[in-house]
């Protein structure tokens, strides 16, 4: 099932402002994992005031914390953004920087490798190289 923007975020409880509304519709609508930089580049002409850094920062944290959205960490001091909260990996073409999302089911169910010792709650992997869209 899926839901509008509006929808996700009154389902998790998060107040509607329109910043809120167009930030999360981009991210929402994008395959990309976009820095808050980035962000705001893309949004800040689809609202009528305008829109500072610190709004974006903000209203990315309320939605992290919310659940909305998640923080993708593949790069030292870099922060990118995914509306994809679903259990996934991903992999970041070294040449080009794309990041692409892979799905959990692709990799070896984790606490059957680690045995009874480790009681895994979540994970997520992070693939390094090069991204062959030749091969199939």
């Amino acid at each position: 099932m899926s839901f509008t923007a509006k929808e996700l975020l009154t389902k998790r409880g998060v107040k509607l402002t329109s910043q809120r509304l167009v930030i999360t519709e981009y991210l929402m609508q994008t395959y990309e994992h976009p820095t808050a930089d980035e962000i705001l580049a893309a949004v800040a002409e689809k609202l009528p005031m305008a829109l500072s850094r610190a709004t974006v920062y903000n209203t990315l944290k309320t939605l992290v914390d919310a659940g909305v959205i998640r923080e993708v960490l593949t790069e030292p001091g870099r922060t990118r953004y995914d509306a994809n909260t679903s259990e996934h990996h991903h992999f970041v073409d070294v040449k080009s920087g794309r990041i692409v999302d892979i799905p959990q089911e692709m990799l070896p169910d984790i606490q059957k490798v680690l045995g009874d010792k480790y009681n895994v709650k979540s994970y997520t992997v992070t693939f390094y190289g090069d991204l062959n869209e030749d091969s199939k």
